[in-house]
Parts: structure tokens; sequence; C-alpha cells
């Protein structure tokens, strides 16, 4: 197999949510151009039989491994490829030059924020400030430093002598929403997409006990892993628990949905938040700095809740126009250019 793009992918951490979306895009995008080398965690192993004209290195490691050593497997890798010419780490510190151009991608931006909000002992005191050092000491390895949000890239200390790239996440399921003319039959439900401790919960608890006050059969959808959701929630017959769901499930349920409501108090990216505010009728979203980026120039209020100590953001569908989301196709091709 000839490799079009000398392009070499590190996301070996990456499994779920924005991430693995992430790396499918950019698998497909390539796989249709003649190819480039990814290395995945196993449990992403389907892609290469999906986007077969890529090359794959499947990574295993254990939780220890990856604070301690986590990218022991490289040396191995650049032996057998030779270098590349862009070597591309998602969310993985750039310990040495590997390409002709080292590309980090911040996916997480809690290293660098002072909000340790729900997390464990290991990873409040060990893991998450392990990465921020290293991500700190390493910068100096790269050339292009990308994040999903110029709220994420002004965390990075200013004086760093790098060039610094806004990489949202592309918007293809809001954009053909957008474009499709036939209406879509919503349910009475209202949807939240994500159960981690920084989403916040109880506040979009409080929401939506607030909005079924005027709307007596509204029911609150919950997507995400059970054992995180707080009992107020897990105890109310009105509240009904999705689970983990493919990201094609979350999207339909999404488009069958009044309201989207999010209360995080953190993101790296927009990105949950537009599939939500495009494709439910109407959303009530934090005040964060991402947040105000996905409706920057569009049509929103700010409101209020007894119970809050919080605005949120209130965005109907029909206002927007999608001034600031863009399709996968935009996004690789503006990383491409920056090589």
């Amino acid at each position: 197999m000839s490799i079009k793009y000398r392009f070499l992918f590190n996301f070996s951490v990456t499994r779920t949510g924005g991430g693995l979306k992430r790396l499918s895009e950019y698998a497909n995008w390539f796989n249709q151009k003649g190819g480039a080398w990814f290395i995945i965690h196993q449990s992403c192993i389907s892609l290469a039989e999906e986007f077969p004209n890529n090359s794959y290195y499947v990574v295993k490691q254990s939780q220890i491994q990856r604070v301690f050593n986590d990218c022991n497997y490289l040396p191995n890798i650049i032996k057998d490829i030779k270098k590349p010419d862009l070597y591309y780490s998602y969310g993985i510190p750039v310990y040495s030059k590997i390409g002709n151009v080292n590309w980090f991608h911040m996916s997480n931006v809690l290293p660098l924020n002072s909000m340790k909000m729900g997390l464990s002992f290991f990873d409040r005191y060990v893991r998450v400030p392990m990465l921020r050092s290293k991500m700190l000491k390493n910068y100096i390895n790269a050339d292009v430093i990308s994040a999903e949000s110029n709220y994420s890239l002004n965390m990075i200390n200013s004086r760093i002598d790098k060039k610094m790239v806004l990489s949202v996440n592309g918007s293809d399921d809001e954009l053909k929403f957008i474009k499709c003319a036939q209406p879509i039959e919503k349910d009475n439900i209202a949807v939240i997409v994500g159960t981690q401790k920084y989403k916040d919960l109880l506040d979009s608890y409080i929401i939506f006990e607030s909005l079924k006050e005027k709307n007596s059969s509204l029911q609150l959808y919950v997507i995400g892993d059970k054992g995180t959701i707080p009992s107020q929630l897990v105890k109310n017959e009105s509240v009904i628990l999705m689970g983990v769901l493919e990201q094609s499930e979350v999207i339909n349920c999404l488009k069958r949905a009044r309201i989207y409501i999010s209360t995080t108090r953190i993101e790296n990216s927009f990105n949950a938040a537009s599939e939500g505010v495009f494709l439910s009728d109407e959303s009530y979203i934090s005040d964060i700095g991402p947040h105000q980026e996905l409706l920057e120039d569009e049509v929103f209020q700010r409101v209020t809740f007894p119970l809050l100590s919080n605005d949120v953001l209130h965005v109907k569908r029909i206002n927007l126009l999608g001034k600031n989301i863009k399709p996968w196709n935009d996004v690789i091709i503006e990383m491409i250019r920056n090589v």
C-alpha cells in the first residue's frame, strides 16, 4: 500500500466523544485521498476495515503506562515508516522532533485549569498534574499548537513562540440539518448529553424542573454513563436514563428533542453544544467561553433561573444561521494548509 500523505496521526488515547469523532473524520478523509498513518487505541480497530487505504498501528496500554510512558511505542513506528512530513499528536505531548512538522492538538483544557471538579484522587494528584507538567515542558518541541476554541488557546502561555491554530470540530450533521427543508416531528423531551461531574447535571436538572412547571408532560433524557448520575435524577420518573449511545443514536435523539440542556462548567470545544443547539428546537447552555464562540453574531438571550447562581444562554434553532460552524472537509484542509 502506498501512502499518498506522509502524515502520522497519533490518536492512541482516543476512544469516545469529540476525539473519536475527529479520528473517524480524519481517517475517512485521508482514506479517500490515498491514505495516511494512524496510531489508534485498540478499541478503534474497526477503522482499519472501514477505511483500509490508511495504515494503522494499534496501541494497547494500561493506565499506568499512559501516565508514565505514554509514547513508548513511537520509536518502533518511526523506525518502520521513517521521518514523516507531519506528526500530529492528539492530546499527547510532543516529546521530541518526530516529523518535519510537529503538531500538538490540545484535546483537554482541564490540566491548564484550576477546576478539578469530580476528579478521582489519582487524577487530581497524579495524572492531571503530570499531564500539565509534560504539556508545559514539551511545547518547545511542537511547531504548531492547536485547540478547539479560542478560549482554550488563550490558556496557553502567550509567551510561547509557536504557531497557534484554531481547529474546531466539524459540524456536518448540524449543517445538513440546517439545510433540511422537511420538518422533523419532535417528542416532548429535553436532552442532556454527558454525565461527567463537570457537566453539572444538578444545574441542568434545575432547568428541567423549572421548564416542567409550564409543561407537565415534559420528560428528560440523559445520555451517558449511568453510574455518575445524581440520585435526584435517578429517582425521578420523568427522567429516562439512556446510558452510553453510539454517536448516530445521540444525533437522532437530539433531532427529536424539543429542548437541549447543557450546564457544563468547562469545555475545550463547543462540539457537544453545537449538536444540541442546531438539532433540537431550543437550548439552554452554560455561559462559558466555547459556547459564547458558538453563538457569536447569532441571536440568543441570557436568562436566569431562581435556583441557579449563573446565567445561561437561551437559543432557538429557528434563529440560528450557523455562522461559526464548518464542515469537516474545511477543518482538514485548513490543517493541511498550516503544515
